[in-house]
């Protein structure tokens, strides 16, 4: 006997999370405009951020906001102007991650769509932190934030990586 295979929506949101997959891949098709999406189950509310004027000035971005409020059925949608893309600021963050190190202990961060910039967080007082904050110097590019903080005396050595992980049946 055959079976539907029904989707486990154990928040409730399964049809909201269809409604924002397709709106995302409908920026996606716009990677020139598309600054990131967020959104808020509660209010039912959609900010989408478009690189380019969103006061009816540029037809891209006009059909682009056309294209997203078609889909939105069920949600309020806000369109935000931003300075850079969402793919600008995560090939930025990947260049820069890539040169501060994978495995670098006390430094985090990446793309951020509330703030449209790349956001580090480093800690203060690791042997290697001036060199860090060096290399995030050298990109010299306002796109880049800096944070720094001070990590609770023997936090970072406990969350020292020690190697590569393998789960508990012994697969990578």
């Amino acid at each position: 006997m055959p079976t539907d295979n029904v989707p486990l929506d154990v928040t409730g949101t399964w049809d909201q999370q269809v409604q924002i997959d397709a709106i995302a891949d409908v920026l996606r098709g716009a990677p020139a405009n598309d600054g990131g999406l967020s959104w808020d189950a509660e209010s039912r509310t959609i900010v989408v951020r478009l690189v380019g004027p969103v006061d009816g000035s540029s037809p891209a971005v006009e059909q682009l906001k056309a294209s997203v409020l078609e889909l939105a059925e069920e949600f309020t949608v806000t369109f935000e102007s931003v300075e850079y893309s969402r793919a600008e600021l995560q090939e930025l963050a990947t260049r820069l991650f890539e040169r501060l190190g994978s495995r670098a202990l006390g430094i985090g961060g990446g793309w951020d769509c509330y703030a449209n910039r790349v956001m580090v967080v480093v800690a203060l007082g690791t042997d290697d932190t001036q060199d860090r904050l060096g290399a995030i110097r050298s990109f010299d590019d306002d796109r880049i934030v800096v944070r720094t903080y001070t990590p609770v005396p023997g936090d970072l050595e406990r969350r020292r990586p020690v190697g590569p992980r393998r789960s508990e049946f012994g697969a990578d």
